[in-house]
């Protein structure tokens, strides 16, 4: 199986990293100690691989950690030996999906910019099959619809403990995915959602005219329960990109305070536009 960076295994490796930095060790004296690659070196303080007990237990030595860095080093080796939190009908999801579910999985905070379709998490089961069907050449044929249902359906069970902020293109909410009876059904299921306290829906108008995300696909942020800075996930076909650049995150959460400020409709006029054009779709 391939490696798998993952959250907690970052922490650990960027936490490793500083340390290794401020003791002046280069990847020569990593080799030196351990006789592994300087490969090995950067996909772990990268958060795809951990070490073992032994090496953590060499590396903090070689890097002259203090008792307090080493008893936090190896709170957050045991940490990561429980990351990678385990998805229920793994094979659904495309790699860098795969990925994403495991963090959103662990995050506590979802905000969410969606240009085109309703958020994965706000999908209903018909509008979330016409998805897959529309573009059926980026997915794995091997995997089923069912499967696929099943993720989705896995992955929204965390909704009633997760605050979710989506803002969503009125474009998604005019394309009528599936037929009008399946859009009629996802919209008033938007509207439905949209009233529990931890879910927030905003709107941003056609009158609204150009904004900052509009060129691109979905873009999330997720934030966790600890102090670790958000990250943000960029969608497009086929796959999807993680920005963990700490400005270029900031970048992003500016950017979406000032969609919901500035830019979109207040969550009761969203709740009333959509109300509006479910109601559309049921005289049509």
């Amino acid at each position: 199986m391939a490696a798998v960076q993952t959250r907690r295994k970052r922490k650990l490796g960027q936490f490793l990293n500083a340390l290794r930095k401020r003791a002046g060790k280069t990847e020569a004296d990593y080799h030196a100690l351990t006789r592994k690659t300087q490969s090995t070196l950067s996909r772990m303080e990268n958060g795809y691989i951990s070490p073992s007990w032994t090496e953590l237990s060499a590396l903090l030595a070689l890097y002259g950690a203090t008792e307090a860095e080493r008893r936090e080093a190896e709170a957050l080796w045991e940490d990561a030996k429980q990351d990678g939190t385990r998805l229920v009908y793994a094979a659904a999801y495309t790699p860098e999906a795969r990925t994403y579910a495991r963090q959103e999985a662990d995050a506590t905070e979802v905000r969410t910019i969606e240009m085109i379709v309703i958020p994965g998490l706000l999908q209903t089961p018909a509008y979330a099959a016409a998805i897959r069907l529309a573009g059926r050449r980026f997915m794995d044929s091997a995997v089923s619809a069912d499967q696929v249902a099943a993720a989705l359906a896995n992955r929204q069970r965390r909704l009633p403990g997760l605050r979710l902020h989506a803002v969503i293109d009125e474009a998604a909410l005019h394309r009528v995915v599936g037929g009008p009876a399946v859009m009629r059904e996802q919209l008033s299921h938007l509207h439905d959602v949209g009233r529990q306290d931890n879910i927030t829906i905003q709107v941003v108008p056609f009158g609204a005219g150009a904004h900052g995300t509009m060129s691109g696909g979905g873009a999330t942020a997720l934030r966790f329960e600890d102090s670790e800075p958000s990250a943000v996930y960029l969608e497009y076909a086929g796959g999807g990109k993680w920005v963990d650049n700490r400005a270029d995150v900031q970048k992003y959460l500016l950017h979406f305070e000032e969609m919901v400020s500035e830019v979109a409709l207040s969550p009761k006029e969203s709740a009333s536009l959509i109300r509006k054009l479910a109601t559309a779709l049921k005289d049509s």
